[in-house]
């Protein structure tokens, strides 16, 4: 492992990444649905009480978490396969910087810019909402925390497309569709009923399982104590899980992360340089 190599590829993944407009985009985007859009306009027809938000800010953020992989997926997506395609990709790896060095720099260089646009996006909604209320400010971090988690897990994902498309228009279709199907496959309402009622919560779970985005927002639920927000896949997963439900979550979420990511290195390591 080659330190320095890691620290001038973090620099320029963080750098590259602080320059899409995509970036900045999505910051005024989390912006927006932590603060949700249409409770904003029944604040201001006063259909709501005034002070709905400072009440329910934090639960409202847990609904941004399916948004979420849109984010980190395209930008991420094309990590490895553009510098491939221009040529850039051989010449890095012909100095003194292995494989590995390379994607644990891009992990890191995506991590700190995209993760600091999802805070940046919820704490300035805190901030519009609490403002000096320095107490409150505590579950919007509890469902950050959460939400960088679920980040985090997204990087990984997207760098193993990265090394495995070998264009940058495969790699940003499949990004998409990643986003499609966590988006879709968040809905597990009915599902969560069927298999219920049919095979047992057992099922359930391991359903939730394949799911991040999913345990993600729960995680964020339970921590904040809404289990009026739990639904039907939270309340199986409380029932089975009992106390232990974030530590699973969390257990779950950290298979997803390092799994994903050490399969990115053990392909890249295999492939070839063009």
């Amino acid at each position: 492992m080659n330190p320095r190599a890691i620290a001038v590829v973090t620099f320029h993944t963080f750098k590259d990444a602080a320059r899409t407009k995509w970036l900045w985009v999505f910051a005024a985007t989390f912006f927006l649905l932590a603060l949700n859009l249409p409770i904003l306009v029944l604040l201001t027809f006063r259909y709501l009480p005034p002070n709905y938000l400072d009440i329910y800010l934090s639960a409202l953020v847990t609904l941004s978490f399916p948004f979420l992989p849109l984010l980190s997926l395209p930008i991420g997506a094309l990590a490895v396969v553009e510098e491939r395609e221009s040529g850039i990709l051989s010449h890095m790896l012909s100095t003194p910087m292995s494989k590995s060095d390379l994607l644990l720099g891009k992990l890191f260089g995506l991590l700190l810019a995209t993760t600091a646009v999802v805070m940046l996006g919820y704490g300035a909604a805190a901030g519009l909402t609490f403002t000096t209320r320095v107490s409150r400010y505590g579950d919007v971090l509890d469902v950050g925390f959460a939400a960088a988690f679920l980040n985090a897990i997204m990087v990984c994902l997207s760098l193993l497309i990265s090394v495995l498309a070998r264009r940058k228009a495969t790699a940003l279709g499949v990004a998409i569709f990643f986003w499609f199907f966590f988006s879709v496959f968040t809905n597990l309402g009915l599902l969560t009923v069927i298999l219920n009622l049919t095979v047992g919560p057992a099922a359930t779970v391991q359903v939730l399982f394949v799911d991040p985005v999913e345990l993600a927002r729960l995680m964020a639920v339970i921590i904040l104590g809404t289990g009026d927000q739990l639904g039907s896949t939270g309340l199986t997963w409380v029932h089975v899980y009992g106390a232990s439900a974030v530590p699973a979550i969390l257990a779950v979420m950290t298979v997803w992360f390092v799994g994903l990511f050490a399969g990115a290195v053990l392909i890249f390591r295999r492939q070839d340089v063009v």
